[in-house]
């Protein structure tokens, strides 16, 4: 039973690279025992084959995501699977190929290619400082600890229920017991 708890980010752009900063603080934290750290900051496709590699029953990402929301803001989102129609799906994927990486597409490629776990979070800072700079904004380096916090607290949490299966199995598993839910 493994949890993997990832910081998406892209390299030395500004707070996007949040979640790299966020996966080398929780790497000095005791998580505790089937709990995994590591940093996604290496392309979504190879991501995906990573949590092919693992197979984690419960995934936490940590990354910067613009939403609109106010700068510097961190929220928790439950992933219940991706809305988007096949032919969007394929044309992440392709894009992942060129070795980009979003929380974003992390998500919509492994929901694509089977690999996203039925037990996903993100939790996400919306990000102030988007230009290539080695540290983050003061916002986001205050939000460190927090999302530590957070990521413990998800990572004990999902220790403590186990679902074996992908997003999208469960999705579908759902829909054979309630046809109306497959919509």
């Amino acid at each position: 039973m493994t949890v993997l708890v990832g910081g998406v980010g892209q390299l030395y752009q500004g707070d996007l690279d949040f979640g790299r900063h966020a996966a080398e603080a929780l790497a000095r934290e005791q998580l505790g025992a089937g709990v995994v750290v590591e940093n996604l900051h290496y392309g979504a496709v190879a991501v995906v084959q990573r949590l092919q590699d693992l197979q984690p029953h419960a995934l936490v990402l940590i990354g910067a995501v613009q939403r609109g929301r106010a700068p510097g803001t961190l929220e928790r989102r439950r992933i219940d699977g991706v809305d988007l129609p096949p032919e969007e799906l394929q044309r992440a994927v392709r894009e992942a190929l060129t070795g980009y990486v979003t929380l974003d597409l992390v998500v919509e490629v492994a929901f694509a290619l089977d690999a996203l776990p039925a037990r996903t979070v993100a939790i996400e800072l919306e990000p102030v400082l988007l230009e290539p700079a080695e540290r983050l904004s003061p916002e986001a380096e205050r939000r460190l600890r927090e999302v530590v916090l957070l990521a413990d607290r998800e990572a004990r949490r999902a220790a403590r229920s186990r679902s074996p299966t992908s997003a999208r199995g469960a999705r579908f598993a759902q829909a054979e017991r309630d046809p109306q839910a497959a919509g």
